[in-house]
């Protein structure tokens, strides 16, 4: 079914973009056949091969096929208003700017896009430069043809980026949207992992727990067993029972100690972190204090005291499971390697931490075995060194000189800084969070720039038409200085920079004829909305021969 739906929208956007393009083309040809004042059929078929190549290129070179279709309009466009023609085609701009919205949802690069506005704007404004001094317009003429111009370069902007930069969005938002699902796929199958995972770690707990606890208990046991076939009468039948039993003792622990290498050996080294913080870290009884595991070892026959500074810390906590199993673990290894030896465990509580020792004197007249501070199956001294080195604190274990074996832990307390640390803001939100800041971006160029040029193009021509009009009136009191006789070079020295253009007057005037042979110009007698008055003034020879003031009607 998934298949099918890809296939039906494979088929159904291609189809939809040709009957766009074959709409489009028609339009062309229905708005340049309107033409009266010239012949459209060359004009029509150029943007029609241009609108076709376009189309043809559109997804696979969709930067080519915009260009295309933004030089045929140019050359569309400058023409008409080189020639002067009446007849506006607006169905190249609607092409380009379908092309740009296109060009923006499958291409991200934006320099081209951004050459192809800029020399498009500039040839625009070199043909109207070459074309005012090829013609040999006067300059008020050259100016307030600008105005036409630029909203020439306006429209070339605004129908090709105002669009560029929307698809730019869509084509960003476009992509979070897929994001969205391929991260909830992503996560549906991190959570099928993890769940195995889960189970793997939950091995390794129950292991590391039974490790912890049973083998402790074990090793109690061969010291009761120990201690009763010292007191037993040598070659009795107690005797014997109470070898036999810690010969049981300590094969059920080697016993113990290959299932737990059996449960562990896929683990990834979660399974010590796991239980040590969990609620039941520690042992099989999570709430048992360091001095009820002190005491239980003393009631089996171990030779063991307790020092204690400070409360004890809370062995459902972290930091008090990890002492915990500090004691724990050195406790059965004195049981094992050092049995009659005297034990002392020293148990010191700071501000934000807690420090360990647990040593022992050493069994008499015996060669205490070096124990190794880590071991290949994660378990003893090198499960308890990467627990209290995962918290934070630090661990050592070894023979001392003048003693036995001891060993000794820094535990941190993470409670005591206050509570637990906020965690950090995950990769999948924060890349989340950069693409919805780059997609908002995007939709506030797609609105500020064409805004932005819209604006600085309109106050360009706005002010360009102002200053102009300011430079053409004649003010009052001036015209009124003036006198039928003066010589021209006295009377241009008042006059303004531009004159106003004779064909704007005749056409809203009823204008008095010119003296014969003088050649006339006028000025406006103020600048306003509307049809100010203006004055005309005739010259001949080189004298003012005529000065009219002339009204305007609509």
């Amino acid at each position: 079914m998934r298949e099918i739906r890809k296939e039906a929208r494979g088929w159904s956007r291609p189809a939809f973009e040709a009957v766009l393009w074959t709409l489009l083309g028609a339009l062309v040809v229905i708005e340049l056949s309107g033409a009266r004042d010239r012949s459209p059929v060359l004009e029509t078929g150029l943007l029609v091969v241009a609108l076709a190549v376009a189309a043809a290129l559109s997804r696979s070179l969709p930067l080519v096929s915009l260009g295309v279709m933004l030089a045929g309009a140019v050359l569309q466009t400058s023409a008409s208003v080189l020639l002067m023609v009446e007849t506006t085609v607006f169905t190249p701009w609607l092409a380009v700017a379908v092309l740009a919205l296109l060009t923006g949802l499958r291409s991200e690069r934006v320099r081209p896009v951004v050459a192809m506005v800029v020399v498009a704007c500039s040839f625009t404004l070199v043909l109207h430069l070459l074309r005012g001094l090829v013609s040999g317009t006067d300059v008020r003429a050259f100016l307030s043809d600008s105005v036409g111009w630029l909203g020439v370069v306006l429209t070339i902007a605004l129908s090709t980026l105002t669009p560029w930069l929307f698809g730019r969005y869509q084509r960003l938002r476009r992509r979070v949207w897929r994001g969205g699902w391929e991260i909830a796929e992503r996560m549906e199958r991190t959570r099928a992992a993890e769940a195995d995972r889960a189970r793997l770690r939950e091995r390794a707990r129950i292991a590391t727990r039974m490790h912890d606890s049973l083998g402790h208990d074990l090793a109690l046991i061969a010291v009761r067993a120990a201690a009763l076939e010292m007191t037993a009468q040598e070659d009795s039948e107690q005797s014997r029972a109470a070898g036999e039993l810690r010969t049981a003792a300590h094969e059920a622990n080697l016993r113990l100690r290959e299932i737990i290498g059996v449960l562990r050996e896929n683990d990834d080294g979660g399974g010590d972190r796991e239980a040590a913080s969990g609620p039941d870290a520690g042992g099989l009884d999570p709430g048992e204090p360091v001095a009820v595991l002190v005491q239980r070892a003393a009631d089996a026959g171990m030779r063991v005291r307790l020092l204690r500074e400070g409360p004890d810390p809370d062995p459902s906590a972290p930091g008090g499971g990890a002492v915990h199993r500090v004691v724990q673990e050195a406790l059965t290894n004195a049981a094992k390697y050092a049995p009659g030896a005297e034990v002392t465990v020293r148990v010191v509580r700071e501000a934000d931490r807690t420090r360990v020792t647990v040593g022992d004197a050493g069994p008499p007249g015996a060669v205490r075995p070096v124990l190794p501070a880590r071991s290949g199956d994660g378990s003893g001294l090198a499960g308890l060194r990467s627990l209290v080195e995962e918290l934070g604190g630090s661990f050592a274990a070894g023979r001392e000189e003048g003693a036995g074996f001891t060993v000794r832990a820094t535990v941190p307390d993470p409670g005591a800084g206050g509570g637990a640390e906020e965690p950090g803001e995950s990769e999948t939100r924060r890349a989340h969070s950069e693409a919805r800041d780059r997609a908002r971006r995007r939709l506030v160029a797609a609105v500020a720039v064409p805004v932005a040029l819209g604006l600085v193009l309109a106050a360009a021509g706005f002010g360009l038409l102002t200053w102009v009009g300011v430079n053409t009136v004649l003010p009052p009191e001036r015209y009124g200085r003036l006198s039928v006789g003066d010589e021209q070079e006295r009377v241009e020295e008042v006059l303004p920079r531009f004159s106003y253009p004779e064909g704007s007057v005749s056409a809203r005037a009823s204008e008095p004829p010119a003296p014969p042979g003088a050649r006339c110009s006028f000025y406006l007698s103020r600048y306003e909305n509307g049809l100010p008055p203006v004055y005309r003034l005739c010259f001949e020879d080189g004298v003012l021969v005529a000065k009219e003031e002339i009204h305007r009607t609509e």
